[in-house]
């Protein structure tokens, strides 16, 4: 599967994923939530993301990198990817049990989680979570 979305029929995403795309505007990124929009691959993330996106965009705002504007149409842009967002109560006991095997932090772990449950690829810009699974395609790097 590699780096192409247009060869997954699902994947999971995570915040530092849309982050980069939304953000950044990386064409690797880009291209994984181009698919979802267009209908070719079902995305999926934990709930949890959208409080993770709003931080770092609160951050870059913070910083000054993103103005309030952009900051607003990037958590909006989020809200409206289409999605099957799972609840944090679903992965958490799990998520709990392979943080503290894999040296994660919880949130990380839900991320792992769910894209093993669902053999589905990680798609992440952090390589330390995509070292913690063999099923990741690591963007930007």
């Amino acid at each position: 599967m590699g780096t192409d979305p247009t060869k997954a029929s699902r994947a999971v995403l995570d915040a530092s994923a849309l982050v980069r795309a939304l953000v950044d505007g990386e064409d690797a990124a880009l291209a994984w939530l181009d698919c979802a929009a267009r209908g070719t691959l079902k995305v999926f993330w934990p709930d949890l993301v959208y409080a993770e996106v709003a931080n770092a965009v609160l951050v870059s705002e913070r910083a000054g990198r993103l103005s309030r504007r952009a900051a607003g149409a990037v958590v909006q842009a989020t809200l409206s990817v289409p999605v099957r967002a799972l609840r944090i109560q679903t992965l958490a006991g799990e998520a709990w049990a392979v943080g503290a095997e894999r040296g994660l932090s919880a949130y990380d772990a839900c991320y792992v989680v769910l894209a093993e449950t669902l053999d589905a690829p990680l798609v992440t810009a952090d390589r330390r979570l995509a070292a913690a699974t063999g099923n990741a395609v690591l963007i930007g790097d």
